[in-house]
């Protein structure tokens, strides 16, 4: 069975060239190989079927048959390296914390492996009783997060 180091191994050198990353390799039963890979700018259409033919050149079908999937890893799915944080400044971020605590937020950096989101509260104004909007920044450490994720919102900005 093709295992996902061995793939890893093979695409080092190679998304270094092509100035992109790898950011996760899932083999699954009966050689399925999904290939998630990214660069600061985004990945193309090409660039993911460069990358195919790049594997399906390195693996020899004739001794274990296999099905390839490469792309990107798509907003839908968690943030696993540092750098995809560092590509996602600005965007609104859900965090799940390895406490439990959820944090929602607008990503502002990342730096020595702490995340900087800035969270805005509803809170009830003491002398007014009205609610009001607090604006508060949170660091979160990588190694304290469960799972990150993209908030996708249509809405339109007016």
């Amino acid at each position: 069975m093709i295992n996902a180091a061995f793939i890893q191994s093979l695409l080092e050198a190679e998304l270094i060239r092509w100035d992109m990353f790898l950011v996760d390799v899932l083999v699954r039963p009966g050689n399925k190989i999904t290939v998630y890979l990214d660069s600061i700018k985004g990945v193309t259409l090409n660039e993911c079927i460069a990358v195919s033919k790049f594997l399906e050149g390195k693996l020899d079908r004739d001794k274990e048959d296999f099905e390839l999937e490469v792309s990107s890893p798509g907003l839908d799915r968690p943030l696993k390296l540092a750098i995809q944080y560092e590509k996602n400044v600005g965007r609104i971020i859900d965090v799940v914390k390895a406490d439990g605590n959820k944090v929602m937020g607008t990503l502002m950096g990342i730096d020595g492996g702490v995340i900087r989101t800035e969270v805005e509260d509803k809170v009830k104004d003491r002398k007014t009783g009205k609610k009001r909007t607090e604006i508060r920044v949170e660091e979160i450490k990588l190694e304290d997060i469960k799972s990150a994720k993209i908030v996708i919102s249509l809405k339109s900005k007016r």
